[in-house]
């Protein structure tokens, strides 16, 4: 019988990638030259390995990630195409899931394209854990979950936020989603660190002539939420938000940061409940 080759699942960032842009792929060679392949002109810098799985069920492992993220919400940057807009540390959780069910699997996290030692002392799985605390907050993803954490944790003092929405648990990315009782639509915030701004908008999934009703009414809108609205129309996620200055770094700002996206939400919840 002939035996079964091992071949990988791989997580790659690109410094020149929008804020939590990856690509989740597959090879049957070390994931070290695929990476370099994928160095071409179409991108202006180098890719960098964040984790890789090996295991003989690669084929089958890459189908399970994609089909998980997809079910996530709509995190696809395009349809058939390898590229996710989620948190690596997001993914490397799902790869970590899907190990704990195959014998074969195995999961090596990097920094600087060198694969981390667990021998070390530094476990992948806790190694932001593991830093000293000034190093931990330079790290994103570390920051990006204390964030939204303190975000739930304030909800709860603010009742007519906590009223309105039910909080789920926060991950380390920086969007978090609300519904807001509808299939259609959802608001989401960001806290983007690239961009240094909070956003709060209105994604409203497919459903095109639901877009144009609140865009034909944009002058209203603004009025009441008291800001300037940017609208994007797109095939699947087409959606309105607005957006203020905000360094996730000073955590002296993060309390009216936050309460900012309450009171904005809160308004956006207002206006479903008014025009859909």
């Amino acid at each position: 019988m002939k035996s079964q080759v091992s071949g990988y699942v791989y997580i790659l960032t690109n410094p020149s990638f929008k804020e939590d842009w990856i690509k989740i792929g597959k090879s049957s060679r070390p994931v070290d030259i695929r990476s370099k392949e994928l160095d071409n002109t179409a991108v202006p810098l180098p890719f960098e390995i964040f984790a890789t799985i090996k295991t003989t069920k690669y084929n089958e492992v890459e189908k399970i990630v994609h089909k998980t993220i997809d079910r996530l919400t709509n995190l696809r940057i395009r349809q058939n195409r390898e590229f996710f807009n989620v948190a690596p540390q997001v993914a490397l959780d799902i790869f970590r899931d899907i190990a704990t069910a195959i014998d074969d699997a195995e999961i090596i996290e990097y920094e600087n394209n060198q694969p981390i030692d667990n021998e070390t002392g530094i476990a992948s799985a806790n190694r932001a854990v593991n830093r000293s605390s000034d190093t931990a907050m330079t790290d994103t993803a570390s920051i990006q979950l204390e964030f939204w954490t303190r975000f739930n944790e304030n909800a709860y003092t603010d009742t007519a936020f906590s009223s309105k929405f039910k909080l789920r648990k926060p991950y380390a990315q920086h969007w978090y989603d609300l519904s807001v009782g509808s299939s259609n639509f959802h608001i989401c915030m960001t806290a983007s660190r690239q961009k240094r701004e909070l956003s709060v908008g209105l994604y409203i999934d497919s459903d095109k002539s639901i877009f144009c009703k609140f865009q034909s009414m944009s002058q209203q809108i603004e009025e009441e939420l008291g800001m300037k609205v940017q609208w994007r129309e797109a095939n699947k996620a087409s959606r309105f938000l607005i957006e203020r200055a905000f360094d996730i770094d000073d955590k002296k700002t993060w309390d009216d940061g936050i309460n900012w996206l309450y009171k904005m939400c809160y308004k956006f919840k207002e206006l479903v409940e008014k025009y859909k």
